[in-house]
C-alpha cells in the first residue's frame, strides 16, 4: 500500500500478519466464487471462517485471504505463504454470517461484492472501496486501469479534467474490468488472462466509442494481444499521451508559461518500444512548462524502472532498478523526472532523491 494513503485510511480490524503483502478486492465467501469472479476480471479477497484443502484454487485466484480463526501455522497462513499470497488470519472480531454471505466488523456489515483491503505485513484490515471514475460521455471512452485507479488516482483525475478542458466528452465505465495485463505479468498469458481480455473487450466494445488508455501497459495488451485472441477493440485504441498531444496540435489545449524547471522524460518500456511514442510525451512536457534535457544520447535507449507487479512482490528490487534511473537523471541538469505512465510513477515514487521532483502527471495544462 502507498504509505501516504495508509496514514489516511481507517483500520477497521486487526488479525495476525500471516503472509506478507497487500490486497484490495471485492469480498467473496467461497473458493468457487473467488475462482469464478477472478476469471471474469474481478479482484477478490476470500473471507472464510477458516480454510481447508478444498479452498486452494480459490486462494490461488484471490488477491488475499482473510480468516476469522487460525494462527500463524493454520492452513490459511501456511498455504498463503507458500503461494506468496497476502493473508490476515485469526481476526476474531469478525462476526460471520455464512448463510447470508455477510460479516460484521467494527459496527459495519460487509456483504459479498463490497471492497476491502488487508495488509499481510501488519495484520491490519481497511474498509476501503475501489475509487470509481464512472461518468457519461459521447466522444471517447477513457480506460483508467487498475494501477491508476487505486495507486495513482491523481493521474486519472488530472487526465479527465484535461479532456474536459479541451471540450472532449469522455465516458468512463463505473465498473471497469481488468485488462488482463496485471494477471499476465504475474502468471503469463494463460487461458485465465485471455478470459479477462475477452470480458474487458466486450465491455469496451459495447460502448461503441474509441478507447483512450491511460496506462501504456494496458494499451499494449489491448493492441498487441487482443487481436491475436479474437477480441479486438473495434473502435480503436489510443494512448493518453498520443491523444493529448493531438489535442495540443489541434490547438484545443494551450501551453502553460515556463516553470523555470529543467526536466527529463522517462520513456517507459511500452510507450518507447511498442508504440515508439517519444515525441508525444515531450510535446506534452514542454506544453506543461518544462525545459527539457535528455538522460541518454539516443531515445531508443529507454530503460525499465520496474512494473506494478514487481512493485508489489519485490519492492527492494524495484527500488534498486528505479534508483538506477534516478542516477541517470542526476547526471544531467534536470531536477524533475517526467513520467506519463501510472506504473512508472509508482516505481519511481519509491526512491525520489532529495532535491529532485517526480512529476506525477503531465496532464495539468
Amino acid at each position: 500500500f502507498d504509505p501516504a494513503a495508509l496514514k489516511k485510511a481507517k483500520v477497521v480490524g486487526t488479525g495476525l500478519a500471516a503472509s506478507p503483502g497487500a490486497a484490495c478486492g471485492q469480498i467473496v465467501f467461497s473458493a468457487e466464487k473467488a475462482t469464478d469472479w477472478a476469471k471474469n476480471g474481478h479482484k477478490v479477497v476470500l473471507v472464510r471462517l477458516e480454510t481447508s484443502p478444498e479452498d486452494i484454487e480459490g486462494m490461488h485466484y484471490a488477491q488475499g485471504v482473510l480468516t476469522v480463526r487460525g494462527g500463524m501455522t493454520s492452513h490459511a497462513a501456511v498455504v498463503a505463504r507458500g503461494m506468496g499470497t497476502c493473508c490476515v488470519s485469526g481476526c476474531g472480531a469478525i462476526k460471520m454470517n455464512e448463510e447470508a454471505k455477510t460479516f460484521e466488523l467494527s459496527g459495519k456489515t460487509y456483504k459479498e461484492g463490497d471492497w476491502i483491503s488487508i495488509d499481510g505485513s501488519t495484520g491490519n484490515i481497511y474498509g476501503v472501496e475501489k475509487p470509481s471514475y464512472g461518468q457519461d460521455g459521447t466522444d471517447v471512452l477513457v480506460y483508467i486501469g487498475e494501477v491508476a485507479a487505486i495507486k495513482v488516482p491523481e493521474m486519472a483525475k488530472h487526465l479527465l479534467a484535461l479532456l474536459a478542458k479541451a471540450g472532449v466528452s469522455a465516458k468512463v465505465l463505473a465498473n471497469e474490468p481488468a485488462s488482463g495485463v496485471m494477471l499476465g505479468d504475474l502468471m503469463g498469458y494463460t487461458e485465465e488472462v485471455r478470459k479477462q481480455a475477452e470480458v474487458c473487450a466486450k465491455a469496451l466494445n459495447e460502448t461503441g466509442l474509441p478507447v483512450v488508455v491511460l496506462d501504456s501497459y494496458d494499451a499494449e495488451i489491448m493492441t498487441q494481444k487482443y487481436p491475436e485472441w479474437g477480441c479486438e477493440i473495434t473502435a480503436g485504441v489510443t494512448t493518453a499521451t498520443a491523444f493529448v498531444a493531438k489535442l495540443l496540435e489541434e490547438k484545443k489545449l494551450a501551453a502553460k508559461a515556463a516553470l523555470g524547471t529543467v526536466g527529463a522524460c522517462h520513456d517507459d518500456d511500452r510507450l518507447a518500444r511498442t508504440f515508439h511514442e517519444f515525441a508525444p510525451v515531450r510535446s506534452i512536457a514542454k506544453a506543461a512548462g518544462y525545459e527539457l534535457t535528455e538522460m541518454f544520447n539516443h531515445e531508443k535507449l529507454a530503460k525499465s524502472c520496474g512494473t506494478a507487479v514487481a512493485y508489489g512482490y519485490m519492492p527492494e528490487l524495484v527500488t534498486r532498478i528505479a534508483g538506477g534511473r534516478w542516477d541517470d537523471l542526476t547526471r544531467t541538469d534536470a531536477k524533475a523526472m517526467l513520467v506519463a505512465c501510472p506504473e512508472t510513477w509508482l516505481c519511481f515514487s519509491l526512491c525520489v532523491p532529495e532535491g529532485y521532483q517526480l512529476a506525477e502527471h503531465q496532464y495539468t495544462l
